[in-house]
């Protein structure tokens, strides 16, 4: 063999090396890029339900609200910039008030919520007024008496 020959062999060997190396790297990326691809699907899966499920929580709201109009004197509801608010709907029902929590067929109170049924069932309720004064200082002070 000629000097030219194993040269060639020498290069052909270290090519056939490169081209093992850079294979097991693609190989590597594509495994690492099926896993964040995985991933990524199961939180955007994720997502999609928690956002259908506030949809459909929304939707039962609105819908169970106007279902009491007819059933109550007044119906207040109540908003709030909280997205996990502890009630729904305050109702007036002859000499009654009732706190109104709308809620999906068999769905669980959450800690809030059960902490303020138990609040109203032991009776521990008070209508307070408080009274506030603008524009110098906001002064929020309660009220005593009627």
């Amino acid at each position: 063999m000629t000097d030219l020959e194993i040269f060639l062999v020498g290069v052909v060997v270290l090519m056939l090396i490169v081209l093992v190396i850079l294979s097991a790297f693609a190989m590597n990326f594509k495994r690492k890029a099926q896993t964040y691809f995985a991933n990524w699907q199961t939180r955007q899966t994720g997502a999609y339900t928690l956002g259908t499920h506030q949809v459909m929580g929304d939707l039962s709201q609105v819908l169970g609200t106007f279902s009491f109009l007819s059933n109550y004197e007044q119906i207040i509801l109540l908003s709030t910039t909280s997205a996990q608010s502890s009630m729904d709907l305050l109702g007036i029902k002859g000499d009654c008030l009732e706190f109104i929590e709308l809620k999906k067929k068999g769905g669980a109170l959450a800690k809030a919520e059960r902490k303020i049924k138990r609040l109203v069932d032991q009776g521990k309720v008070k209508y307070v007024i408080k009274d506030v004064e603008l524009p110098d200082t906001v002064r929020i002070s309660e009220r005593s008496g009627p």
